[in-house]
Order: structure tokens, then sequence, then C-alpha cells
């Protein structure tokens, strides 16, 4: 074991320490396959966790109005920070980063290379990377939600800002439409009007030329009266 420490010191996947090995009892073969598995998801999305950190989560979802859209590209980082997950000592991206590094190992070679760190190195133990990688878990659930309520929280938005538009373009059609009624009323009155007025002044022209024609008729017949008149009467010119 004490040679597996130094290859793990070697290639840096563990701190060196000059401290000897404590007497805590190994892990079990379960417990270490837990510790991987659930490490190994906390990048890959698992199921919710269920109790307190669920609760916690879904009363985050009330915040979630506030947010204008969705705040692309936060570092996970940044997300713990806003979920007021605490930093740990041993975080578990560093297990994930250290099951990485033993990827060529078998499987039972790397269940005793992450035995012999947890032995030798007494500032974690597995306890605290299963409880920072559920407070992570939890944490980044709660932010899918708060990114799925401000995404409805916009949908919502625009989709009553979208109603109000379309009824106040109603209105406007409406009002536009019964001021179009209104002024072609006044076109036809103005039409009507002026139709009345032109037939009513052609109508007394013609009366006039008919009053014309009458009395110069009249005129003319009383000068052929006159005129005849005098040439009964007036002496030849000699």
């Amino acid at each position: 074991m004490a040679s597996l420490k130094k290859l793990l010191e070697a290639v840096r996947l563990i701190e060196p320490t000059d401290e000897p090995v404590g007497a805590s009892a190994p892990v079990e073969d379960s417990e270490l396959d837990a510790v991987i598995r659930r490490a190994a998801q906390a990048d890959a999305g698992p199921p919710p966790v269920p109790g307190d950190a669920e609760a916690s989560a879904d009363a985050d979802t009330g915040a979630s109005a506030d947010m204008v859209g969705i705040e692309e590209g936060l570092t996970f980082a940044d997300i713990y920070a806003r979920q007021g997950v605490t930093d740990a000592q041993f975080p578990a991206e560093r297990l994930l980063k250290l099951i990485e590094g033993l990827r060529a190992l078998d499987p039972a070679t790397r269940r005793a290379a992450i035995n012999a760190m947890d032995v030798a190195d007494e500032t974690w133990s597995m306890e605290q990377v299963l409880a920072d990688a559920d407070a992570k878990v939890a944490a980044l659930r709660g932010h899918q939600r708060r990114m799925q309520g401000a995404a409805d929280a916009v949908v919502q938005a625009n989709r009553e800002r979208a109603a109000a538009l379309e009824d106040s373009r109603d209105g406007r059609l409406t009002e536009l439409r019964q001021q179009m009624s209104a002024l072609e009323a006044q076109i036809q009155d103005a039409v009507g009007t002026t139709a009345a007025d032109v037939a009513k002044l052609q109508s007394e022209s013609e009366s006039n030329k008919a009053a014309l024609l009458r009395e110069t008729q009249r005129i003319d017949a009383h000068i052929l009266n006159v005129t005849e008149l005098v040439a009964q009467f007036r002496p030849l010119a000699k």
C-alpha cells in the first residue's frame, strides 16, 4: 500500500504527507462504488435529491420571476455561490479528477487507490465528498428551476404584452374604421350637396335662357307691330 501511496504522490494525485497512516477502517467496496458512481454523476445531472435540498430548490423557484431571460455561460462556481454552496476542503470535482486520472487502472486497483488516499489523508473523508456532491447537485437543480421559472416568466410576460398590443391594434383599427366611415359619409354628403347645387345653378341658367328667349320674342313682336304702324302713317319721302 505504501508503494501505491508513493505512486499517487508522484503523479500529484494526492498531497505528500509525513504523518503515519492512521488506523482508520478501510472503506468497503460497496461504499467506494457509491462514492465513484455519485461523484461521477455530479456533472451528468443525477436524480433530484429528496428531502430538505428538494424543498430548498423548490423555494428558489419563487424568485425566478425576478430574472430577465436566461443568463448563459455562468461557471459552476458562480452557480454554487449564488445557491449558497460553501467551498469544500475536498470538493467532488477533485474526486472526479482523481477518478479520471485512474481510468487506466482496473476497478480493484482504482478502489484500492482511492481507499489509500482516504486513509493517508485525514483532512478529508468520503462523507465530506458525498455531502459536497449532494449540495452541488441540489444547487444545480435549483439553478435549473430558476432558469425554467425565468423562461416561463418571459414567455408569460411576452404573451401578455402581445395580447395587449393586439388589443391596442384592434381598438385603433376600429377607431380608424369609424373615422373612415364618417369621412366616407362626409364625402358622400359633399358630393351630393355639390351635385344638387350644380344642378340648381344649371337649372337657373336654363330658366334664364328660356326667359331671355321669351322676352326677346315678345319684344321683337312688339317692335314689328310698332314698325308696321309707323309704316302705315308716315308719309313717303319725296
